[in-house]
């Protein structure tokens, strides 16, 4: 088995609704989303993917949805604050 491994940095906020201290606020984090993809045989680069591909793809998908977004339990009244913008 062939393994490749990537970090992706990235931000986020959120809050922890039903809780009491400081995390009940809005406050930002930062994360690494560690990406590992196998493959049982490499292709014919002798690679199990580009790492191009890798920040095409699932980069992109972080940037996208993750990176810098507020990342709320659906139960959180900040859900319809921020729906009715």
């Amino acid at each position: 088995m062939f393994c490749v491994t990537r970090e992706i940095d990235f931000c986020y906020g959120h809050r922890l609704i039903n809780y009491v201290g400081k995390c009940q606020h809005l406050h930002g984090h930062d994360a690494m989303a560690e990406i590992e993809l196998a493959a049982s045989k490499l292709d014919d680069r002798g690679m199990v993917i580009d790492f191009g591909d890798i920040k095409r793809d699932i980069k992109q998908w972080i940037d996208d949805f993750l990176d810098h977004k507020m990342l709320l339990h659906q139960d959180d009244p900040m859900v319809a604050v921020w729906k009715n913008e």
